[in-house]
């Protein structure tokens, strides 16, 4: 009895690991897809009186509102460590990616990032 237990508990996990591989990759190339990350000064994410564009929320990416030079350096680094394409937008972020030399897409502003992420 032990033995098919085993058999059938390997064949689950080595399902698992497929599908888990399958949806991790893209599907045309079979390599896995790249995350995108968006670093943009605080200054420039809100909306009105809001103080994020709801827009923001929206997009399919990390997104950083970093407040000064030290954090969009913090998080540009973050990012690129971690392997995501980084976007940045803003003075301060584009020169933490500069300063750090991340290789960062700069977008203009608020509706550059929003353009380019869609």
């Amino acid at each position: 009895m032990t033995g098919i237990g085993t058999h059938i508990a390997a064949v689950l996990t080595t399902g698992a690991v497929a599908v888990g591989a399958v949806f991790g990759a893209d599907a045309s190339t079979g390599e896995a897809a790249q995350r995108t990350a968006l670093v943009i000064d605080s200054n420039l994410a809100g909306h009105g009186r809001q103080l994020v564009d709801p827009r923001l929320a929206d997009l399919d990416a990390e997104v950083r509102l970093p407040r000064d030079a030290r954090e969009a350096r913090t998080n540009v680094r973050y990012f690129d460590a971690l392997g995501y394409r980084v976007y940045v937008a803003g003075a301060q972020a584009t020169e933490a990616a500069a300063d750090t030399n991340v290789h960062a897409t700069e977008v203009d502003g608020l509706d550059g990032a929003l353009g380019a992420l869609r």
